[in-house]
């Protein structure tokens, strides 16, 4: 279960890249050669636990990075973590 105080990093085995401005960009896994779309939110994601962070850290940097965030920003952020944690793009610290 992934929770506001739950560390995450990036799996190492992923490689992600920028599709174009506005387009998001796709995350690679690079062991399962499995490519994943995500959209510019969710690339802002992947750049901001980079280098591990919490869940709520990385919800507190990412309402300063969005205009006029929406009141469901914490709900969508985890939905959004639990999904690329369930596909092994990032990793879980407990």
């Amino acid at each position: 279960m992934i929770s506001p105080e739950t560390r995450l990093c990036r799996n190492p085995q992923v490689v992600a890249r920028e599709l174009g401005e506005s387009e998001g960009g796709v995350l690679l896994h690079l062991a399962s050669g499995r490519y994943h779309g995500i959209n510019t939110v969710g690339l802002t994601i992947w750049g901001l636990i980079e280098e591990g962070c919490t869940v709520a850290d990385l919800i507190d940097r990412l309402r300063d990075l969005v205009e006029d965030p929406p009141p469901s920003l914490e709900t969508d952020v985890l939905e959004f973590l639990m999904i690329v944690h369930e596909r092994d793009l990032v990793i879980v610290e407990q």
